[in-house]
């Protein structure tokens, strides 16, 4: 591993690859890896070349410098993407979360590079003032392993996941896991007000989902899609019951359906 930096020209990360057919790039959330995705790629590589990545910082990829501005961090991660299949091969992206507002960027510098994007848990419509998730500091475990994890999975119910049962040992593992291997701080991208600028600028149809249970989306679900709308009129947007935010462990076959049936279709 090796720290990546703002002038890094040709970086490479951490990634799982499945499939053949088009190239589909997916991009975690905050606190996260590819196994966001677990879920998610048996079934999207049965059509599509599938890349799992971890972003700079985060998962298996090397450290980046943790002073990166939300701006040089997106420029890195557009560089990365150009290393792992070329700079001029066209691709599709579904980005989670963070991994929205990240995605939103390198969609509007691929320009028609970009074949399809899909956003999940949708970021960057600036600070969400006034949101509280409820969750608990991780630091309170004090070095518990046992406290961390009942940590983990009562903030993974609080807003990562709706059904209790999806809190299962395997997601209460992954997301101890990242936690633990998070050295950069998303928020620089996703509390950014970024989708305003990014979304003018993207040349591909448009997807949002989001779980309807999503507190994330604050003030609520129908107001950042209303902003993402006045820049793409015709946006498909996929709402899925019972979800949280999350979606794509909380209800993977639907979100792999509705993946599935529009980047199929593009």
């Amino acid at each position: 591993m090796t720290m990546l930096t703002a002038t890094e020209q040709r970086p490479r990360l951490a990634v799982n690859e499945a499939g053949r057919g088009p190239n589909l790039i997916l991009v975690h959330g905050g606190m996260g890896s590819w196994n966001h995705w677990t879920r998610n790629i048996d079934a999207l590589a049965a059509k599509f070349r599938v890349f799992a990545i971890d972003l700079p910082g985060y998962g298996d990829s090397p450290d980046v410098d943790r002073d990166l501005s939300g701006d040089e961090y997106n420029d890195l991660v557009c560089c990365s993407i150009d290393t792992l299949i070329g700079n001029d091969t066209a691709f599709r992206l579904v980005g989670f979360s963070f991994g929205s507002a990240v995605c939103s960027h390198v969609a509007a510098r691929a320009g028609k590079r970009i074949e399809g994007l899909s956003l999940i848990g949708v970021s960057g419509f600036g600070p969400p003032k006034g949101r509280d998730l409820k969750t608990r500091s991780y630091r309170s475990a004090n070095g518990d392993e046992k406290i961390f994890r009942e940590i983990a999975r009562e903030n993974l119910l609080a807003f990562m996941l709706k059904d209790p049962a999806s809190a299962d040992e395997a997601a209460v593992t992954y997301h101890s896991t990242n936690v633990k291997r998070t050295r950069y701080d998303s928020r620089k991208v996703s509390w950014g007000d970024t989708q305003r600028l990014d979304l003018p600028l993207i040349h591909c149809p448009l997807q949002l989902i989001w779980g309807d249970q999503d507190v994330t989306a604050y003030p609520s679900i129908e107001a950042r899609v209303a902003i993402c709308r006045e820049f793409v009129p015709d946006l498909r947007l996929d709402v899925i019951p019972d979800t949280a935010h999350w979606a794509m462990y909380d209800s993977a076959e639907i979100v792999n359906e509705v993946l599935l049936d529009f980047h199929r279709n593009k």
